[in-house]
């Protein structure tokens, strides 16, 4: 899932956006010790970048029962990685073939080509061993995002957490 503010319908200043490469970005896999950091930065973007998409109840259920121990698996079996700048992380990715499971971008670091550079190395494990296509659940504030790297809504469903609907969107690249 990515978080980050985007414009509906797609416009040129949205397309900047998925077109943005920064070249002070690194990109490295996420080890143990970045679970803390994982952790409130996830927080962080889904309170602030998800505040006007979704109401305070939801937020709060979908993140209810998060710690820091949950990044642990997906790190350990190399799913996991991170962007930083300067040495700070300002976001991180999870894929596995044929799915983008997570894109999320520190609310200070959006507009910079964090979430582009996050989406660029999501895909390529994506696509690894995969012939068929890509899927994601996107936020309500993603889609435009989304679809600027190509992808189609397939459908819109609510994802469980913690007994709250989190409303999203399906999506799919050929």
């Amino acid at each position: 899932m990515l978080i980050i503010r985007a414009i509906h319908p797609p416009d040129k200043s949205s397309r900047t956006i998925c077109s943005m490469r920064s070249p002070s970005l690194t990109i490295r896999p996420a080890s143990f010790a970045d679970a803390p950091r994982l952790h409130e930065l996830h927080t962080i973007s889904v309170r602030t970048l998800c505040g006007g998409h979704y109401a305070p109840e939801v937020i709060d259920g979908w993140l209810s029962e998060r710690t820091p121990r949950g990044y642990l698996a997906p790190i350990g079996r190399g799913d996991l990685f991170v962007v930083e700048d300067g040495g700070r992380i300002v976001g991180f990715g999870e894929a596995v073939p044929g799915q983008i499971i997570a894109v999320y971008v520190d609310p200070a670091a959006t507009h910079r080509g964090v979430g582009a550079t996050i989406m660029d190395r999501a895909l390529v494990m994506a696509r690894n061993g995969h012939a068929g296509p890509i899927r994601l659940e996107s936020t309500l504030n993603a889609e435009t995002f989304y679809q600027c790297f190509g992808f189609h809504v397939v459908a819109r469903s609510a994802v469980q957490r913690n007994q709250t609907a989190i409303p999203a969107v399906i999506m799919e690249l050929d």
